[in-house]
């Protein structure tokens, strides 16, 4: 694996089209490092089939090929490092051709692309406006970056975060020589674990830094792993199997949207699931959440019918499970999230306006679980 690894770069330093504008650069591989440096995952090293799955090697044999398949994609997670340069770049591959980086109506920059942030000394964030090509290789540049005059060496943390429905496959950060750099490795505190569907997975956010999961990590300065499939957030069994071999800080099951079907079906999973969490963890909080999508439902009867039968369902499971005394259990409402007509791509999957609605309901109840 490492040989194929290290006749890929050096093909891909090879190649005059790279080495265009970037040939005074020295090259970092998150891969080779022999520390955890992918952070918002639950699993690592040997578990793993490739570093930037999603899904540990054995889910394949038990999971659905659908949902093997979009584990593969790197929703969620991130690269976290210091450095003090003003010039980084990325440089990286997928598993999509260039003819697929995007959807109709999701762009490149949130399927395929990358996006960098830098935390601030005094805790707030400030993007990285980074110039792109998409390619056979994906390319971005982040030039023009300030030092953080008030730490050390005038190093900044920057958390650059994958795309949030392509797969990675080789990746690489580019600094000038003479210019400090290190990789920091993920958090040790237990993460917030997101099961849900296509728009947790991130669609259609503009950037993958702009999916509400992401943005809720930023908020809440804690990690948050994305478990979001596009349209195969179901509730099984055999995910659940595999979550609930780590500890979370809070589970958040927003699996709705992919529950159609009969209404005691969506009622039972919702139950089943609940007491799956509560069997092995009795005292960590579960968030189960509404279906959001009333953007287009006052003028489609069918389409309003069927969420509003859905919340329905999820809310009676939500009280029957009260009801028989399981604790620490919350629910999230649609009227907390408030998307609005003015917040959907296509009806269903939120703008960045509507990832932020998304993101500012689940800090609220997150603030109030954990007393912050």
């Amino acid at each position: 694996m490492y040989n194929a690894r290290v006749i890929f770069f050096l093909l891909l330093l090879a190649s005059p089209a790279i080495l265009f504008s970037q040939n005074d650069l020295k090259w970092v591989n998150p891969a080779f490092e022999n520390f955890r440096t992918i952070h918002n995952q639950l699993w690592y090293g040997e578990e793993l089939q490739s570093c930037y799955d999603r899904l540990p090697a054995r889910a394949k044999q038990a999971v659905r090929k659908e949902v093997w398949s979009l584990s593969k994609n790197a929703a969620g997670l991130k690269i976290v490092f210091k450095t003090n340069a003003e010039t980084i770049s990325v440089r990286y591959t997928t598993s999509k051709d260039k003819t697929n980086y995007a959807m109709p109506h999701f762009p490149a920059t949130g399927v395929s692309g990358v996006d960098l942030f830098a935390e601030n000394s005094d805790g707030s964030w400030s993007w990285a406006n980074g110039s792109f090509r998409f390619g056979d290789t994906i390319r971005y540049n982040f030039n023009g970056i300030k030092p953080d005059k008030v730490n050390s060496n005038n190093e900044r943390i920057f958390h650059l975060y994958l795309p949030l429905y392509n797969s990675v496959n080789q990746l690489e950060i580019g600094i000038p020589e003479g210019k400090s750099f290190g990789f920091i490795p993920p958090s040790e505190k237990k993460p917030i674990v997101v099961y849900g569907t296509s728009i947790a997975q991130g669609g259609c956010a503009s950037r993958p830094g702009m999916a509400w999961p992401a943005l809720l990590e930023r908020k809440l300065h804690r990690p948050v792993v994305n478990l979001g499939f596009s349209g195969n957030g179901r509730l099984e069994k055999e995910v659940l199997e595999l979550i609930l071999n780590k500890e979370a800080e809070i589970f958040i099951l927003d699996c709705l949207p992919n529950l159609g079907g009969a209404i005691n079906n969506v009622r039972q999973k919702t139950i089943d699931a609940v007491k799956m969490i509560r069997e092995k963890y009795p005292l960590t909080p579960i968030i189960l959440a509404d279906h959001s999508r009333y953007t287009e439902g006052w003028l489609n009867d069918h389409s309003l019918n069927t969420i509003t039968e859905l919340n329905k369902a999820g809310y009676e499971a939500y009280s029957s499970l009260q009801s028989q005394g399981v604790k620490y259990l919350y629910y999230l409402k649609r009227e907390a999230i408030g998307l609005t007509m003015d917040d959907s791509v296509d009806g269903v999957h939120p703008t960045d306006i509507g990832m932020i609605k998304y993101a500012n309901a689940y800090e609220q109840i997150i603030k109030h679980i954990l007393r912050y």
